[in-house]
């Protein structure tokens, strides 16, 4: 991989992870829900990008796992937040 693909493609995954903060900070529960999906695929992505950099062979499945729980938790948080907000 080219040293400066690599590089900017961590300086936009970063930008990126920014602003998936700057959602997840929101008072809106749907603002939060996207910023944290956001933060799962970013994070696995840079995991991914890190590992064919480094040669680092636990780093895919890592991201794997990340891909795979990210939209879990989010499914089951929106869940518990739907509950909650019947109960009133």
């Amino acid at each position: 991989m080219n040293e400066y693909v690599m590089y900017f493609t961590m300086f936009s995954l970063m930008i990126g992870a920014l602003s998936s903060l700057k959602l997840c900070f929101h008072r809106n529960t749907s603002n939060v829900l996207i910023g944290e999906g956001l933060m799962a695929i970013i994070i696995a992505t840079f995991l991914v990008v890190l590992s064919q950099a480094f040669n680092i062979p636990f780093a895919d499945t890592v991201a794997l796992f990340i891909i795979v729980a990210g939209p879990v938790g989010t499914l089951a948080f929106s869940m518990v937040m739907r509950k909650g907000d019947k109960n009133k």
